[in-house]
């Protein structure tokens, strides 16, 4: 299951999280993280580019999962004082596994 490839104390860590309040929020910002990424490159992480050859995710893929999880915990409301912007590092991450073309 690809969504086992990062644990919630994996994401707590990335996330700089120390307490246990917000598990249950991290826990499922988890597969949304691949679920968002699925849709913007426009296929399954299940296919064979998406996997290592022992068929584990890649390790951009779970970088940018992770980065995807700190942008939705961070920016959990619905309103903003500041205008977001596109994260570089995510949009280069998943740029070569984006399907191109009709």
């Amino acid at each position: 299951m690809i969504t086992a490839s990062i644990t919630l104390e994996q994401a707590k860590s990335h996330l700089r999280v120390t307490h246990e309040i917000d598990d249950a929020y991290i826990a499922g910002l988890i597969p949304t993280s691949f679920r968002l990424i699925a849709d913007d490159i426009d296929r399954e992480l299940t296919a064979p580019i998406c996997l290592t050859l022992t068929g584990e995710l890649s390790e951009s893929l779970r970088h940018a999962a992770l980065l995807v999880i700190g942008d939705l915990y961070q920016n959990r409301e619905a309103q903003q004082t500041e205008q977001l912007h596109m994260n570089q590092a995510l949009d280069r991450l998943l740029s070569k596994y984006r399907k191109l073309g009709l």
